[in-house]
């Protein structure tokens, strides 16, 4: 018998092995194919799979940034519109009720506590408001609401002008029911947190505080002249209802103003957290450019070596089915 068949036997374990190969390259191939790039992070150059990945973890922690940058942004400006809002909506009821009260027109001071317990309610409203299910003005209690209804704040005040003897103890009690911080306003009607909302990171290790908080003092203040007006002005017309009423028109006048500098304090972080997200903006598309740059396959290319790679796989088949009749053969002779 003539013995050839070893030789076959290696012929056909040698193929089988390329085939293998052959396969898994043409398995990555067909992967760069779809997503145009290379699925084991490796480039054209001298870049190395340890660079690209470091690569790779700047562009994440630029993407971490640039998204905790736009949502402060986005808190921020809707805490802005808020601010904004309850000055507009405030405007013209001290100055009418002060203009009122010169004239002793009754209907003028009725008119403008009307106004003054709408504006309240939205007011105590729009200090509700959240962003992505967060209250902006909670402080760090942000799955709390800010504040009560306004029906409890007017209660409140009601019961403090009925049990005060004159206008003088009844400014003394809304002293230490708003300030204190066992007042009332805290108890009753601030339901945040006491302490600021956690700061934000907008890049490696700067932290920027761009909250608000609805027991500011400028809030305070607002509310409080709104509220007392409301219930100054269902009493009857006296000489110290009206010396309450005066009171605090003038407050709300110039709590306008006092909320412009929460405003102005929240624009002074906006406009450093725009100019950072600029720049991280920038920073990402370059790393971009370049991870790309580094990773990306011609699907061009791809589909020529895909193209000759199955021609090889064809051909191999080919050959390992000669080799195993000869073999086979051989071991018949």
């Amino acid at each position: 018998m003539n013995v050839s068949g070893f030789p076959s036997i290696l012929q056909f374990t040698r193929l089988s092995t390329a085939i293998t190969d052959l396969k898994e390259r043409s398995e990555v191939l067909r992967v760069e194919l779809v997503t145009g790039r290379d699925p084991a992070l490796k480039s054209a150059g001298d870049a190395t799979s340890g660079d690209l990945h470091l690569l790779r973890k700047a562009f994440d922690d630029v993407s971490f940034f640039r998204g905790a940058t736009a949502r402060a942004l986005g808190r921020a400006g809707s805490a802005q519109a808020v601010l904004q809002r309850a000055a507009e909506g405030a405007n013209g009821i001290g100055a009418t009720l002060l203009d009122g009260l010169g004239r002793a027109d009754e209907a003028t001071i009725e008119t403008t506590a009307t106004a003054a317990k709408a504006e309240l309610g939205a007011l105590m409203s729009s200090f509700n408001q959240r962003f992505e299910g967060r209250a902006l003005f909670s402080g760090d209690a942000a799955d709390s609401a800010s504040l009560a209804d306004a029906q409890t704040l007017i209660a409140d005040i009601s019961a403090l002008y009925s049990g005060a003897a004159t206008p003088a103890q009844f400014q003394t009690d809304l002293d230490t029911y708003f300030n204190d911080p066992t007042g009332g306003f805290a108890t009753n009607i601030y339901l945040g947190g006491a302490g600021n909302a956690a700061r934000v990171e907008i890049s490696d290790g700067e932290l920027i505080d761009y909250s608000a908080k609805a027991d500011e003092q400028p809030v305070k203040d607002l509310l409080r002249g709104l509220a007392t007006i409301v219930v100054a002005a269902a009493a009857a017309p006296s000489i110290d209802r009206d010396a309450t009423l005066n009171t605090s028109a003038i407050g709300v006048v110039e709590s306008e103003a006092r909320l412009t500098q929460i405003s102005a304090r929240i624009g002074v972080v906006e406009e450093r957290m725009q100019t950072a997200l600029a720049s991280l903006d920038a920073e990402s598309a370059a790393l971009a450019s370049v991870f790309n740059e580094r990773t990306t396959r011609d699907p061009f290319e791809a589909a020529l070596e895909l193209q000759q790679l199955e021609q090889q796989l064809q051909s191999s088949y080919t050959l390992t089915a000669r080799i195993s009749r000869l073999s086979l053969v051989n071991f018949l002779r």
